[in-house]
């Protein structure tokens, strides 16, 4: 006597391929900076018109100020998609690394500015020092 036949066929291993990630696209890097750069520079403009309101500031600095610091979150988000792309892993690697990195790159970027904007403000007050000298 033979060994009973199963009611239902032998079923087939089906081996899936290992997920690949799509290639880190320089379209897909500009499209995240500029939507970085849109939505840095709308949140820099409602803070900067609270400033216009207040006396603070002009309209024309805030528009300045907004576009700067849009342009710097532009910059910073287009470096931590491209880096966390890079890197792969999961969704909080993912998180971790983009967070990580945007903060490293604007910090970057700010400390450039108040550089600049320190050796501008010394620059202006020598030149008014010697007006006033040159007056007196």
């Amino acid at each position: 006597m033979s060994a009973p036949q199963p009611h239902y066929p032998a079923t087939t291993q089906y081996s899936y391929p290992a997920r690949t990630y799509p290639a880190i696209t320089p379209s897909a890097i500009t499209a995240s900076g500029m939507f970085g750069m849109v939505v840095g520079t709308s949140t820099a403009l409602a803070v900067n018109l609270h400033h216009v309101q207040d006396d603070r500031m002009t309209i024309g600095q805030a528009v300045a100020d907004s576009l700067a610091k849009g342009a710097g979150a532009g910059v910073a988000t287009a470096v931590a998609v491209g880096v966390a792309r890079s890197v792969g892993g999961g969704s909080f690697l993912n998180l971790a690394v983009l967070l990580g990195t945007a903060t490293g790159v604007g910090y970057v970027i700010n400390s450039i500015g108040k550089k600049a904007s320190t050796a501008k403000a010394a620059t202006s007050e020598e030149k008014a020092e010697k007006t006033q000298g040159g007056k007196k």
